[in-house]
């Protein structure tokens, strides 16, 4: 755990009443303006993801869609088409057993 991670949660605990308000400013989010943006957090869930090679499309999570439709949106249709039929033969092929 990162010492960010740490101080948040002690924070947390020393203070269980207050509400938890996110802030970001002009490095995270992109655009050619200046400011910060507050904003609240939903529910928490763990999840994967991939960050598209263009800025201005969205961050993409696996949970929102068929994971082939997300990858469909980010690869190249060389390496699209080359990806297994199924999702379970993605993940045979990267355990450490043979398949």
């Amino acid at each position: 755990m990162n010492e960010n991670t740490k101080n948040l949660l002690e924070i947390i605990q020393q203070n269980p009443d207050l509400p938890i308000v996110p802030m970001v400013d002009a490095e995270i989010v992109n655009g050619d303006d200046w400011g910060r943006w507050m904003g609240s957090f939903g529910a928490a869930r763990v999840d994967e993801y991939l960050i598209p090679p263009q800025d201005y499309d969205p961050m993409l999570f696996k949970s929102d869609d068929d994971v082939f439709d997300v990858l469909e949106k980010c690869l190249p249709e060389a390496e699209f088409d080359a990806l297994p039929e199924k999702e379970s033969e993605c993940r045979r092929s990267t355990m450490p057993y043979p398949g």
